[in-house]
């Protein structure tokens, strides 16, 4: 109910432009899906705790996150930006043509989707053996094959993740925040029990399979919170129709700019692999906290604002709602800003109190210390970026996205193997804060000059 009361028109005037509860909306419900999000982070955490306790920064760990990385890569690249394509169209066909619509779209959408993921997979699974020696050519012939093995089962979970993100997608536009957040919670949950039950018996195997049924029950859940809200199921392909061309429009740049964000988690990995055995492990661990505070922080907050700023950008004026979005940042800014700080400050002391047990040495703390805390200096530009995206796709200026993409490409290709050389894995961590800095000022200067 709430959902549908707050996508009407009224909410947006071009006379009045939003009401000044608008930001605090917005901001309600980034902490909606912000708290969600945590938990699920937690429970990922307690996760990556236990997997370090009982792996080390070893082989073992080494040969898994490596193995993740493709079926990561095409979830992120491929799954990942369906939410931000689909929202904007969902709305605007309910504003304007009803719920019948927004189905056919859907439906139309669910069918691409899973197809295109389908084949992503099976292409990944046989490519894995020209692919992971490239990924890893320091990997010693049995390493390499374990990593192999790990891929192949994981691989599977591809599919499911573009239907959970289609079927998260639509409970998003319904403004069903909590729901959808929650549903990434089953994975950690399924490896935290996997790890607990089979961990020293089957080793990172047990993970492996963990992640695979964790994937197909997210699905799952997805699905019937889908049912639920009054949608089909059932994917229909009705052929490349004017609103499938309009997702494809939006869709398309956005996985230019995912190919560039997620992307360099795989030269981040590859280029870490070359550095010696622990140093994958070491990269990963130092850059987790970051990457529960993305998730928790920029992807809560895009995931949150962008229902919003589709109906503001359809229905009022584009200066009242970047003035919006200027409040609505400049709040999370103040937030972000002293924990990124504290963080910084407390980065060792974390990391020996959460992995310094077991397998993880003295050693292994301090260095992965070191990486979280240039890892972290990521953070408040992350927050900018993901403000910069959304309002460009409101915009309808995702042409822009090309050139960020391609410009943080060839940053992350030149700085991680500079960096790298000058100071070894964190200097890997330092290059992805000098990467989201300019694309941040880039994207700005070019919204800014194409609303001039």
């Amino acid at each position: 109910m709430l959902g549908r009361r707050m996508n009407r028109p009224t909410e947006y005037s071009r006379e009045t432009g939003p009401p000044r509860s608008t930001s605090w909306r917005m901001l309600a419900d980034t902490a909606t899906v912000g708290s969600w999000t945590a938990a699920v982070k937690v429970a990922g955490a307690v996760k990556v705790i236990l997997a370090a306790r009982l792996f080390g920064a070893g082989d073992a760990m080494d040969a898994f996150l490596i193995a993740f990385l493709l079926p990561a890569f095409f979830m992120d690249l491929l799954a990942g930006p369906l939410d931000s394509a689909m929202i904007p169209a969902l709305i605007e066909l309910r504003q304007k043509q009803g719920k019948a619509a927004a189905e056919a779209l859907y439906s139309n959408v669910l069918a691409a989707a899973g197809a295109a993921l389908v084949i992503a997979a099976l292409l990944a699974a046989a490519a894995s053996g020209i692919v992971l020696p490239l990924l890893a050519p320091s990997f010693a012939p049995d390493k390499l094959a374990l990593t192999e093995k790990l891929l192949l089962i994981m691989i599977a979970v591809v599919p499911c993740a573009s239907l959970a993100s289609t079927w998260r997608a639509v409970l998003n536009s319904e403004h069903q925040f909590a729901y959808s957040a929650a549903v990434p919670l089953i994975t950690p949950i399924v490896s935290i029990v996997a790890i607990l039950a089979g961990g020293k018996q089957y080793g990172v195997m047990a993970l492996a399979v963990a992640t695979l049924a964790g994937g197909t029950l997210e699905a799952i859940a997805a699905g019937i919170g889908v049912k639920r809200a009054g949608y089909p199921m059932i994917p229909r392909w009705a052929g490349v129709t004017a609103s499938l061309r309009q997702v494809a429009d939006q869709y398309i740049p956005l996985v230019a700019v995912t190919l560039v964000m997620t992307g360099t988690s795989l030269v981040d990995q590859g280029i870490a692999a070359r550095l010696g055995s622990g140093s994958v492990s070491a990269l990963s661990y130092g850059t987790r906290l970051l990457g529960v505070l993305i998730v928790i922080g920029p992807t809560a907050v895009g995931t949150a604002v962008l229902p919003h700023i589709s109906v503001g950008a359809m229905l009022s004026d584009p200066r009242v709602l970047r003035r919006t979005l200027r409040t609505y940042g400049l709040a999370i800014l103040a937030v972000i800003l002293p924990i990124t700080a504290g963080l910084m400050y407390f980065s060792e002391p974390i990391i020996r109190v959460l992995f310094q047990q077991g397998a993880f040495t003295e050693t292994a703390a301090h260095l992965v210390s070191m990486v979280q805390r240039a890892s972290l200096l990521q953070l408040p530009i992350a927050v900018l970026l993901a403000l910069e995206i959304r309002l460009t796709s409101a915009l309808k200026a995702n042409h822009l996205l090309y050139r960020v993409a391609a410009l943080s490409l060839a940053l992350t290709l030149i700085l991680d193997y500079a960096f790298m050389r000058w100071w070894g894995v964190v200097g890997i961590a330092l290059a992805g804060f000098a990467i989201r800095l300019v694309s941040s000022l880039y994207l700005s200067c070019k919204i800014s000059l194409a609303r001039a």
